[in-house]
């Protein structure tokens, strides 16, 4: 199943309406679903180039070395890694090791449909420090 035939996917799709963005205030930051076609073609592709079991993409600073001893960052220049959770409490927590604060962790728990379970999402961040997900595909198991 492509992951924009997912019913939660398309409810949100309704929730961002034509802007194909839902921009969620958190605190002093912004958590952000990006559902555009153009952006999740990009993310599909990427992952499809990994060929993993992983579901989770992340845009981070370092390449090599531990997950959680890099920091998430913006795509530009960064090296998109590939991991796997096995809910979304442990997405969160690995969010928050990567350097975002928790209540923006928080709204990716919160907000993220699969997240950590049948859908895998990439995250990164907005050149503003916004949290950016953007769901990628479904999984079969």
């Amino acid at each position: 199943m492509s992951v924009l035939a997912d019913p939660r996917i398309s409810a949100l799709q309704q929730q961002a309406g034509p802007s194909g963005e839902l921009d969620l205030p958190v605190g002093n930051g912004c958590f952000r679903i990006n559902l555009l076609d153009d952006n999740i073609a990009l993310w599909q592709e990427t992952f499809q180039q990994r060929k993993t079991s992983a579901n989770l993409l992340l845009a981070c600073e370092a390449s090599s070395g531990e997950l959680k001893d890099t920091l998430l960052t913006w795509v530009v220049g960064s090296a998109i890694r590939s991991t796997a959770a096995t809910d979304a409490a442990e997405v969160a927590e690995l969010l928050m090791q990567l350097g975002i604060p928790r209540n923006l962790a928080q709204a990716a728990l919160d907000r993220c449909p699969g997240l950590g379970d049948d859908l895998v999402w990439a995250f990164y961040l907005e050149r503003h420090g916004w949290l950016i997900a953007t769901p990628v595909a479904a999984i079969h198991p």
